[in-house]
């Protein structure tokens, strides 16, 4: 059995892009404030107060969807169990005080996707066309190997 769990470089990510909107927000607010200073009518305050309410509004949905994230996987990892002859193996997923299992059979892809030359996730392509996105876990290289070996060899797609 092999444990993955989300990487602490994933998380710091996650607060960077929420860091990267409200500095990109506080950037188009200013803009707009400048503008309405020079000329008030065509920059009315109502488009100021607008723009601000919406771009605040945004990041904090944002803010809350991550704090959301970092707390539901907190304890959060992802169990490879293998496939024995006759049993299939199985992923067994742990959040929020709950194991959740997927058996090995009902994958029948797998994907991995790269980006510039690094595993960026992998995706689970079940038989009901529904996907699962694997992305973010510590050594995910890793887990791409032991699902590719779990898994029957055509079942694999680049």
């Amino acid at each position: 059995m092999e444990r993955f769990v989300v990487s602490t470089e994933e998380k710091r990510r996650r607060w960077i892009n929420v860091g990267w909107g409200l500095l990109f927000s506080a950037a188009i607010v200013g803009t707009v404030v400048l503008e309405h200073q020079r000329d008030p009518e065509s920059y009315g305050s109502f488009l100021l107060w607008s723009v601000a309410s919406m771009l605040g509004a945004a990041n904090l949905a944002n803010l809350f969807f991550l704090l959301r994230y970092l707390r539901l996987i907190r304890d959060h990892c992802l169990e490879l169990i293998p496939g024995k002859p006759r049993v299939p193996g199985k992923l067994r997923f742990f959040t929020a005080g709950k194991w959740t299992e997927l058996e090995l059979e009902q994958v029948s892809a797998l994907r991995v996707f790269k980006r510039w030359g690094k595993l960026r996730h992998i995706q689970l392509v079940l038989r009901n066309n529904r996907g699962i996105r694997l992305e973010g876990y510590q050594d995910l290289s890793r887990l791409a190997e032991s699902l590719q070996s779990a898994l029957p060899s055509g079942k694999l797609m680049s």
